[in-house]
């Protein structure tokens, strides 16, 4: 996530097919040579090895790390499959060392070359932008009229993407004149202009206008629903498009595909003249599919006080009869929409009865753990707005109505543990969102601390969080200290994660007098947590945490915990903390990029001058190359919501399909809580405890093999938490995201009913199928 030719007229396409060989990285190639993968080394004088051999070779130096290894003769190899190899390697390991690899490579004439050439060349053009995006655009231009049949990357499509992300000073211009050239180049520009706007957070008002001209369409070229896509990645169009949007977005709702969510998101741009456009398509399940109903509902809350208005009107129309047989429907996708809807509401309005109807929607008798489970979701969902800032509103205090989970029941290195205390915290964590809506203090103050340091891992990340927005929060340098010392990587990261954006909730101030209590939260408040008379040396940070958290960087830097080093780096740098200093060297060191980059961030904010943590020259191979998966394995799920399939195809990411299989034989994902669920968006398991941190004790994170292929719905992807982060993690998409493409791992595609999940739904058993 991150002087020029210009192209103008329509360019048209002839008929050129290449022969299809193998994928670059099809396992039955890289499987039948012979040898230690992590061993192979370059091409010695110049001699050309076997094929096979040496796909071998390359698999392991982009798993190394190593660029070095990635030879000339590879590039010039007449066998395609090395071609293609080499150029994948070198994308995935990026930096100066693969910078003239790539651009060789960009000058193939194998398209899935020229594809993995130009992602790569996207992926790490910092420095380079403009000489980047020169080279880029003028390899587009020579590809005028040339189809690429068989290429799994798409070479146009990856050109344009990576001068997007490249985000060079004529990337814009660049990419507007493909909309005026043929569909197919118009349809790569519109993704690529959501990335610039990614990296440049807007773009000029001329290009919004050229924009919503393709995708109205004319006499001469049928509607672009893709072009509005860039729209919805904006965060404030210009006025004087507004209008504009309103009109070609409300006419694109009445082409079905999966391109009409991008017109939903659009309309969320376009001011209050969308809401009732947007509240129509939240009400009405017949016509629009529940992903873009959710995204309706997300619409509407951007839309203040009239899209408030728009979504109490739905819920009279949204909410279901409350009776038992109703609540045997929430099994369904339904139940997304109606919690998005529920959870934008910020008060009552108009459906406040109904609100309270659903607040208090008694469970069958009868009910299922899986029935239970949505009703408490939408129970509490809809408490919480009641509530207000009432913590101990009754139907607040009783919406969750599901059963204790079972306890947690260790399984080895390799197996995963079910998440303890109530199924998913649901009512903890409506009680949360409502602690954050008023001061924490006083009684308010006792019920945060009961969550904050209780035994309830999600509610108690969620209350840790607070402490980052509520400077009024007594005491909140002895509970992050205490979740510090926690064994849970999930949280102590989160306290990390706090304490480096709000460094001085970890002093330990004094109590104020009993008169200027008042007066000195006011103060705080008003001062981000310094109250007036603080001095620098009032501004130590207690030594509960500087000691929690020295202690726990030491525990996390020799362990495979990724995302809680980095939290832990961070905060020690946000609080200079010399006495991590020792071990911030150390991990200045590590094969890990994130890891690097933060070390070096923080022992710069130490004192240290002139401080680099350079890549080492190569790390260690993952063992998984010694047991790559040579063909597509199916993996059969038993879920809370019904049988459903992932299709891994190890051709992309060979390592991850290898790991996710070995881990499911293992039987690490049997009983595993599904953690994540966005209605609209994405569907997310694989974290042991069920809070979204970690991976298997015993196996180090994986090197990213991401790549452009496109995230669509059913799409299955590695979740990370930065480069080279990936493990167990896993995603399922409900609808397209384009901005997800060449920043993760795709794996595969899965079947069954993945936009009814709820947070703490579970993965009963998988069984792999070969």
């Amino acid at each position: 996530m991150r002087s020029l030719c210009l192209f103008a007229g329509a360019l048209g396409l002839l008929a050129c097919s290449e022969p299809t060989p193998a994928s670059p990285g099809d396992p039955a190639v890289i499987g039948s040579a012979t040898g230690a993968a992590g061993s192979a080394g370059p091409v010695q004088g110049g001699a050309a090895p076997d094929g096979a051999a040496r796909a071998v070779a390359l698999v392991a130096a982009e798993h190394r790390r190593a660029a070095a290894e990635i030879t000339p003769a590879d590039q010039k190899s007449r066998d395609v499959t090395v071609r293609r190899l080499a150029a994948r390697a070198l994308a995935r390991v990026g930096g100066e060392g693969a910078r003239q690899g790539l651009l060789r490579a960009l000058s193939d004439e194998d398209g899935e070359v020229i594809g993995w050439a130009a992602y790569g060349l996207g992926f790490s053009c910092k420095g380079h932008e403009d000489a980047s995006v020169a080279a880029l655009a003028a390899r587009a231009l020579s590809l005028d009229g040339r189809a690429f049949v068989g290429a799994r990357i798409e070479p146009l499509g990856a050109i344009a993407r990576a001068i997007g992300r490249c985000g060079a000073a004529v990337s814009e211009q660049t990419l507007v004149a493909w909309l005026g050239g043929s569909r197919e180049r118009a349809l790569h520009a519109s993704y690529a202009l959501g990335d610039l706007v990614s990296v440049k957070s807007r773009l000029r008002e001329e290009t919004l206008v050229t924009l919503l001209n393709v995708a109205a369409g004319s006499a001469a070229a049928s509607p672009l629903p893709e072009a509005l896509y860039p729209l919805g990645r904006q965060e404030h169009l210009s006025p004087t498009v507004l209008e504009r949007t309103y009109e070609v977005a409300s006419a694109r709702l009445a082409e079905a595909g999966d391109a009409r969510v991008f017109a939903v998101r659009a309309l969320g741009r376009a001011g209050g003249m969308a809401a009732a456009g947007l509240g129509r398509v939240l009400t009405t399940p017949s016509v629009f599919s529940a992903s873009e109903r959710a995204e309706a509902a997300r619409a509407l809350k951007r839309l203040g006080v009239i899209g408030q208005r728009e979504l109490a009107q739905a819920l009279l129309l949204l909410a279901p009869k409350i009776d038992g047989e109703a609540a045997a429907g929430l099994g369904g996708d339904e139940v997304g929409p109606l919690l998005v809807a529920l959870e934008s509401l910020s008060e009552p309005g108009a459906a406040r009865k109904v609100l309270r109807e659903l607040a208090g929607w008694a469970p069958p008798t009868d009910a299922s753990p899986l029935i239970s489970r949505r009703l408490s979701w939408v129970r509490c969902a809809a408490a919480a707005v009641v509530a207000g800032a009432d913590v101990r509103d009754p139907l607040l205090t009783a919406c969750d109505v599901t059963s204790a989970g079972a306890p947690e029941k260790p399984r080895g290195d390799s197996g995963a543990q079910a998440a303890a205390g109530p199924v998913a915290a649901i009512g903890a964590r409506a009680v949360i969102r409502v602690l954050d809506r008023g001061p924490i203090t006083g009684a308010r103050l006792s019920v945060w601390r009961a969550y904050a340091e209780g035994e309830d891992r999600r509610a108690r990340q969620a209350a840790l969080e607070l402490i980052a927005s509520h400077t009024e929060i007594a005491g909140a340098a002895d509970t992050l200290a205490k979740a510090l010392g926690s064994t849970e990587e999930g949280i102590a990261a989160v306290a990390a994660e706090v304490i480096t954006k709000q460094p001085q909730r970890a002093i330990e101030t004094e109590r104020p007098q009993r008169g200027k209590k008042r007066r000195g939260a006011r103060e705080a408040a008003a001062n981000g947590g310094r109250r007036a008379g603080d001095d620098a040396a009032a501004m130590v940070p207690s030594t509960a945490v500087t000691g929690a958290l020295t202690a726990a960087l030491e525990r996390a830097a020799t362990s495979n915990q990724i995302e809680l080093i980095d939290a832990l780096i961070d905060a020690a740098g946000a609080l200079g903390l010399q006495e991590a200093a020792p071990t911030l060297q150390l991990l200045c060191r590590s094969a890990y990029p994130t890891t690097r980059g933060r070390a070096e961030k923080a022992l710069t904010s130490l004192g240290g001058k002139g401080v680099s943590c350079a890549a080492p020259a190569s790390s260690d191979a993952p063992p998984e190359l010694g047991t790559l998966a040579r063909t597509g394995v199916t993996l059969a799920l038993e879920t809370d919501v019904g049988e459903a399939t992932l299709s891994l195809d190890p051709s992309i990411a060979p390592v991850a399909v290898t790991r996710i299989v070995e881990l499911s034989r293992a039987g690490f994902y049997d009983g595993m809580m599904v953690h994540r669920v966005v209605p609209g968006f994405v569907t997310q398991f694989g974290a042991p405890l069920g809070d979204g941190y970690g991976g298997p004790a015993d196996r180090l994170p994986l090197r990213c093999e991401t790549s452009p292929l496109p995230f669509g719905p059913l799409q299955v992807g590695v979740a990370l938490s930065g480069r080279d982060t990936g493990s167990s993690q896993i995603f399922v998409m409900h609808a397209h995201a384009p901005h997800l493409e060449g920043q993760y791992a795709w794996i595969g595609s899965a079947t069954g009913a993945w936009s009814s999940f709820v947070d703490g739904d579970r993965i009963l058993k998988v069984s792999v199928r070969e």
